[in-house]
């Protein structure tokens, strides 16, 4: 199995030995199958991520069509996990209907890849991701809720992203994405994005409010258009980018739970 990883160090002491330098991230390929959908067949590879200097640990995967292998410009979803919405079919969001609608991109426009990460409700987990929908019951909209709860608006980590790639010899990649900060992320972390590709899908009543916040608070393209303005920023890490509401400020800027949030590295 081959480690893939940056060359920044982290020192950490093993058994009272001197410090050793560690990687601050690491993707190691495990395993590669053939697995047959209703929409088609795709490569399924199977990684083991570390980051934090190994504290942190993830099994991204990677969904092929064809070879991609060495080559530039190829479409490339990079999905996060939903399970409320890819498991159990909830209406709330759009990400199954984005899941699906890459899978089917990349059996109609072969090679391609998605790159599935275990990064559930923006990074903030299951549970949480559960307590910030019981929030937006109570009428706080999905950047709110998640600072409700003390809780960053979004802190998703890509590393694992770029060593795929480098796994997979791709030298550049267009981004099937509405998302700016992703494109701003794999940029910094040195990813050649060359293009990007729309990945909207339909309203409806359960998730317009959402994609309308997504729209207005996170600086998403929701429309066809390659010529929106770019701004990657507009998604904040620690809330102090953009006045909070009434009903969150109320609560304090940690969120009212003494938990201060700092910026993660990515």
């Amino acid at each position: 199995m081959q480690g893939l990883g940056s060359n920044r160090p982290k020192q950490r002491l093993q058994d009272g030995a001197a410090p050793q330098e560690q990687p601050f991230d690491c993707t190691e390929f495990v395993a590669e199958t053939l697995l047959p959908t209703l929409t088609g067949k795709y490569r399924l590879r199977g990684y083991r991520h570390t980051f934090d200097g190994g504290r942190t640990y993830t099994e991204p995967s990677c969904i092929i069509t064809g070879y991609p292998e060495g080559l530039e410009n190829v479409p490339v979803r990079v999905h996060d996990a939903c399970f409320t919405s890819e498991v159990l079919g909830s209406l709330k969001c759009d990400c199954a209907g984005q899941l699906q609608m890459a899978m089917g991109y990349i059996q109609q426009n072969s090679p391609g890849l998605i790159i599935y990460l275990q990064q559930e409700g923006r990074g903030i987990g299951l549970a949480n991701k559960i307590a910030a929908y019981a929030l937006q019951e109570e009428g706080l909209d999905t950047v709110d809720a998640n600072r409700a709860l003390g809780l960053p608006d979004d802190c998703r980590e890509y590393s694992s992203v770029k060593n795929i790639l480098k796994d997979l010899r791709i030298k550049s990649i267009r981004l099937m994405t509405n998302n700016p900060r992703k494109m701003q992320v794999l940029e910094e972390l040195g990813v050649d994005v060359t293009g990007r590709i729309p990945c909207i899908v339909e309203s409806q009543e359960f998730n317009v409010g959402y994609l309308a916040t997504k729209q207005t608070r996170m600086s998403h393209w929701l429309s066809e258009s390659e010529t929106d303005s770019l701004d990657g920023s507009y998604c904040f890490w620690n809330h102090d980018g953009e006045p909070l509401l009434p009903s969150v400020a109320d609560k304090g800027s940690n969120g009212g739970n003494g938990r201060l949030i700092s910026r993660p590295q990515i």
